[in-house]
């Protein structure tokens, strides 16, 4: 299902709320349960974002029964596109019940419950909305209420019944939908008047993405229990010297510049980190750190001569740029700066030409989101021969994340066409793509520009995350 992004100005919000829910995935499968709609994809779905919002649609029953839940569509991977808060209302505008939600990774039709049951009666109008998170993330089909919509259980009308209201915490949706549009919430409606409920069959909560074994939050960065000392030397490093333990951040407010060989940082919380010279006059090994570039139009890492392992990446228009002899292992690449009104585009790793790098078990996600202005994602792993040609890189065993709103595809394989410089001996080896709610990783494809013929060029054992071979 191809997903397209419409993006608007941002707001903040602050919410507080009773402890939040865990959603679950694919909730009609839950047993005696029903919905408006089915647990297929939707389809013409765009991805809205801007203020935060209350949106919702009104639905009656058709017969009497409980609502035990709301269902709602995800339609980006991201934890911030899970909505805050989930509410029924009467048709008027009362809450009969709402649920915090706690933010989950994934795609597709989530689910949660209440934690009481609402009695709803036959023919009465009732609305379900969800309230949106800081970006305002939420799921649309434009005219996806033209027409109305009904079960055997439940009526939904059509025409102006898709509904929305700006606000920075849950709020009745007062305002009609422009084009008629359907945000895909839904109920998780429970038909009978019985008194006596069956012991529910516990519903199990979805395995998050990326599986067990891949580079995340819980095997990357600073680990946890160090105790990090203020930083007290230079920003700009011209005497080799090991740094550990020690928190950066406020103190080198951009990067630390390496201007010398053989510097180390270990166990640190840094800004950038930039290996400055080419000719192998400087370099640095980072481990079991994390680097929170910030808003620098650069990258996270950048440079030369640069190994880095165990490392938790953000900010920073890229997270690691190579030029030449970098190596890359177990780390995890994510959350790039792109500020809305801006046309930068961002990659989780990048080379505009250089030689000499391995890139071998990492997670790699480009994570922003097209905004208003055309700015976002090129590639979780681009390589471009804009400034030097592109030779002996090794891209292995490494799980390259979706982003079907911004990313046009997930890896781009260094082929010349309208670049001065081609590309050789670049092995694709044991790669995972996640397909996504597409199905195609990337907004086109999972790969393009990859030369197969070109001298020293391999492809092979590349999988999607659901076992397929891939090829190019």
């Amino acid at each position: 299902m191809p997903v397209a992004l419409l993006a608007v100005g941002l707001s903040a919000v602050v919410l507080t709320g009773p402890a939040p829910a865990a959603p679950t995935a694919d909730p009609q499968r839950a047993a005696a349960t029903v919905g408006a709609f089915g647990k297929g994809e939707p389809s013409g779905v765009i991805v809205r974002r801007g203020p935060s919002r209350e949106v919702g649609m009104r639905f009656s029953p058709k017969v009497d029964g409980k609502v035990v839940g709301v269902r709602y569509y995800k339609p980006l991977a991201w934890k911030a596109a899970t909505p805050r808060s989930a509410t029924l209302w009467s048709g008027s505008g009362k809450r009969l019940a709402r649920t915090s939600i706690a933010p989950v990774a994934g795609t597709g039709w989530q689910s949660v419950k209440f934690r009481s049951k609402v009695a709803l009666t036959k023919g009465t109008r009732y609305v379900v909305s969800v309230h949106t998170r800081t970006k305002g993330i939420h799921a649309a089909t434009p005219r996806g209420f033209a027409k109305g919509h009904s079960t055997a259980q439940l009526r939904v009308p059509g025409k102006r019944n898709g509904w929305t209201t700006v606000s920075d915490r849950p709020a009745f949706p007062r305002s009609e939908a422009r084009g008629d549009a359907n945000f895909w919430v839904d109920v998780r409606f429970k038909p009978g008047t019985s008194t006596q409920d069956p012991t529910p069959t516990p519903t199990p909560t979805p395995t998050p993405t990326p599986v067990g074994g891949w580079p995340g939050p819980d095997n990357t960065g600073v680990p946890a229990g160090t105790t990090l000392t203020p930083y007290t030397g230079p920003c700009t490093i011209s005497s080799p010297v090991t740094i550990t333990g020690a928190d950066v951040l406020a103190k080198c407010k951009d990067a630390l510049v390496i201007q010398t060989k053989g510097v180390v940082i270990d166990k640190s919380s840094v800004p950038g980190v930039w290996s400055i010279y080419g000719d192998g006059d400087s370099s640095v090994t980072i481990t079991d750190s994390d680097v929170r570039a910030g808003s620098v139009s650069t990258a996270g890492l950048w440079g030369y001569n640069i190994k880095a392992s165990r490392v938790d990446i953000t900010g920073g228009q890229h997270s690691f740029q190579c030029n030449n002899f970098c190596e890359l292992s177990d780390s995890w690449l994510h959350d790039q700066y792109n500020p809305d009104g801006g046309s930068t585009h961002n990659n989780a790793f990048i080379s505009n030409g250089g030689h000499t790098m391995v890139v071998r078990h990492n997670t790699l996600h480009c994570t922003a989101i097209l905004n208003s202005t055309d700015g976002g994602c090129t590639a979780d792993v681009s390589l471009f021969g804009d400034f030097d040609p592109i030779d002996d890189v090794l891209i292995e065993n490494n799980f390259l994340r979706a982003n079907n709103s911004s990313i046009s595809y997930c890896a781009y394989g260094g082929q010349k066409g309208s670049k001065p410089y081609g590309a050789t001996n670049i092995r694709f080896i044991n790669n995972v793509f996640e397909r996504g709610a597409n199905r195609k990783c990337g907004v086109y494809g999972p790969v393009t520009s990859f030369e197969k013929g070109a001298v020293g060029n391999v492809w092979s054992g590349n999988v999607w995350d659901s076992g397929e071979a891939l090829n190019p």
